[in-house]
């Protein structure tokens, strides 16, 4: 498999084009983008590995050599699942409720280059595979490569600006406050927006018929329980599923089991209404 970048601009400007071809496609506990967490880092259930591919290494073992050494990693991959349609320049994320904003300014999926950034955490390394969680990457995405987190380089070094309160009525005027010189807009991952998420008696009742030795990535019923926890809380549910659709219905499947859940505006939450292993084929 080939990932290529190709689009067609303007005839009077003259780009280039590049072609990639991946180290290797992950296998991850998300089976489908519907159920897939948005960001990384959101849940420490997710978990996925990557098995360096021996197109480039005669021993791709060798290419993890000292890896383990870091806790986090940098993946870039690439949008494989993308429905082909024209690269717009605003977009709808979920979070707005339809409201629109510049590609540039989200992770929308649908950008001039379809290439998506992953931070993950590092489980372990054995032999040419890598062991990861904290992932937001479905089944089959195509990796391009891998790069060390190092905090010293990565993260901001943040400045703080000192600001002064100037209301009279204020106990705290005249006194310096400062804040870090970094900023986002509230509506990306504000953790008031998130849903709450409960089970059902039969749900209940369903979890607790689930055969473990069936899990390749969940090691409990409780890590079930907490991996649903996690992606119903930030709401999954896509603009026109929320809008458009009536029967407010939700469905996933993870790591075997197929989850049928639903928005209670009552609630203003998600409930998951059942649990059913897939068998095996």
């Amino acid at each position: 498999l080939f990932c290529s970048s190709i689009f067609t601009y303007p005839e009077s400007c003259v780009m280039d084009s590049y072609t990639y071809q991946p180290i290797g496609h992950v296998e991850s506990i998300f089976c489908s983008r519907n159920g897939a967490l948005r960001q990384s880092g959101l849940s420490q259930y997710a978990r996925a590995s990557l098995t360096i591919n021996k197109t480039f290494f005669t021993n791709p073992d060798h290419s993890l050599e000292n890896i383990s050494e870091y806790s986090h990693l940098w993946l870039i991959w690439v949008f494989h699942q993308n429905t082909p349609s024209a690269v717009k320049a605003k977009v709808s994320p979920p979070r707005l409720g339809g409201e629109r904003v510049g590609v540039f300014s989200t992770r929308s999926p649908h950008r001039p280059a379809n290439i998506g950034l992953t931070l993950a955490k590092l489980e372990k390394v054995e032999g040419d595979t890598v062991y990861l969680s904290g992932i937001d990457l479905v089944d089959g995405t195509p990796v391009l490569d891998i790069k060390p987190y190092i905090p010293q380089y990565d993260a901001p070094h943040v400045a703080e600006i000192s600001t002064q309160v100037v209301d009279a009525e204020d106990d705290d005027a005249g006194i310096e406050q400062t804040q870090p010189e970094i900023k986002v807009p509230k509506w990306v991952g504000d953790p008031e927006e998130n849903l709450s998420v409960i089970f059902s008696t039969r749900a209940e009742k369903d979890l607790e018929k689930i055969d473990l030795s069936k899990f390749k990535w969940l090691k409990s019923r409780s890590e079930l329980r907490s991996a649903l926890c996690d992606i119903l809380s930030s709401d999954p549910r896509s603009v026109y599923r929320k809008t458009k659709c009536s029967d407010r219905m939700y469905f996933t499947t993870l790591d075997s089991v197929h989850v049928s859940a639903w928005y209670d505006p009552e609630l203003d939450g998600m409930e998951v209404l059942r649990l059913k292993q897939q068998q095996d084929t």
